[in-house]
């Protein structure tokens, strides 16, 4: 329903890894490929740290003050209503560089409590010259409205959103566990095997699928072996797309120390599979039920997990039945829907009275707690 242009800071590849689609435009700032005849990569500018874009954001080192200047140039001189920003290091830019006129909105797409007192310090002094935050979870919202002084900065939470699969959902015979996501030390995929060694011995018609890549895959090919589960616990590696993969299983599962929104649920969920997850912060406990469209499990307790696995694998009607509930209940995530609370929010923006007001007195609160970077 709106003009929408992507603005890249870097260019790393010819055509994105996601195309955008024809009605959405696409540039960049600096152009880092290196077959390139405007490869700026060796731009000695660029050799330098940044110096609007702050330390505390752990992209740093990939920012200098080349990128400070064109994103700079490009704020100072974008037609745009609305400036959307999708990590700290960028919202600050979009805090302090923006022209008169246009709604700035920060987005959070992991956490306040995940960073680091350097960057939660830079957020206090900078993003009151915004005119909202989004997060992702409604408990990350809370920790930005009272941890963070933001006077007249609206703060909402709005989740990611998951379209629905272009595949039939799970009929819940298959007798796989199903999980997916980067191999990640805070995924806890260790537990999540270790559950899975107990309910083998109970179920060992069940089996387990692993899919993703990362640095943990080695020690989780170990484990795998050290506990004789080579014929029921498997390392499928990426796929793409991996709805279909969901749809062959009949239970999802998900064991992370943290989740900042907790993706993987809502696509399991998507695809009709009931989610066994740890109630870890974020997200988990918002999007599942418990007992209704999934089961919750404190985090890291094995016991608890290969429980709730067993009683969705002994009971079939039960699993059916919290099935089609985890069907229903993440058509809440469904695009349109996310993307209506979205036009909501940044409607009410563009349209509200005294944002010039609200941004000077925003100027005023960020010198006051500027640190210095």
């Amino acid at each position: 329903q709106h003009e929408v242009e992507v603005v890249s800071v870097f260019r790393y590849r010819d055509r994105p890894f996601f195309d955008p689609g024809p009605r959405v435009r696409l540039r960049s700032l600096v152009d880092m490929r290196r077959h390139s005849s405007g490869f700026e990569g060796g731009d000695p500018e660029h050799a330098l740290p940044a110096r609007v874009f702050p330390r505390g954001d752990g992209r740093f080192p990939q920012y200098s003050p080349l990128t400070d200047r064109r994103i700079g140039e490009d704020l100072r001189t974008t037609a745009a209503d609305v400036v959307i920003g999708t990590r700290p290091g960028l919202n600050a830019h979009i805090a302090r560089q923006t022209r008169r006129g246009p709604a700035r909105v920060g987005q959070e797409h992991l956490t306040l409590a995940t960073h680091p007192a350097r960057l939660k310090l830079m957020l206090r002094g900078t993003y009151p010259r915004l005119d909202a935050v989004t997060t992702v979870t409604e408990a990350d919202a809370r920790d930005y409205r009272r941890l963070l002084r933001l006077p007249g900065v609206r703060i909402e939470a709005l989740p990611n959103s998951v379209p629905e699969p272009d595949v039939r959902p799970a009929d819940g015979t298959g007798k796989w566990v199903v999980a997916a996501g980067r191999l990640a030390p805070a995924k806890r995929y260790d537990v999540l095997i270790r559950a899975f060694a107990r309910v083998v011995a109970e179920r060992p018609d069940w089996g387990l699928r692993i899919y993703g890549s990362g640095r943990e895959r080695e020690k989780l090919r170990l484990l795998i072996g050290e506990l004789g589960l080579y014929n029921h616990v498997f390392l499928m590696g990426p796929a793409h797309p991996i709805e279909a993969e969901w749809a062959k299983g009949a239970i999802g599962a998900v064991t992370s120390s943290l989740e900042s929104f907790g993706m993987t649920i809502v696509e399991a969920m998507r695809c009709g599979l009931p989610v066994v997850a740890t109630d870890c912060p974020h997200g988990p406990g918002e999007i599942i039920r418990d007992g209704v469209d999934g089961l919750l499990a404190p985090v890291g307790d094995e016991s608890a997990i290969a429980g709730a696995l067993l009683r969705l694998m002994n009971d079939d009607a039960l699993r059916q039945r919290m099935s089609r509930a985890a069907l229903a209940a993440s058509s809440r995530f469904d695009p349109a829907q996310v993307g209506a609370r979205y036009e909501d929010l940044l409607t009410a923006l563009v349209n509200r009275r005294g944002g010039a007001v609200h941004r000077a007195r925003g100027a005023l609160l960020g010198g006051a707690y500027a640190p210095a970077w």
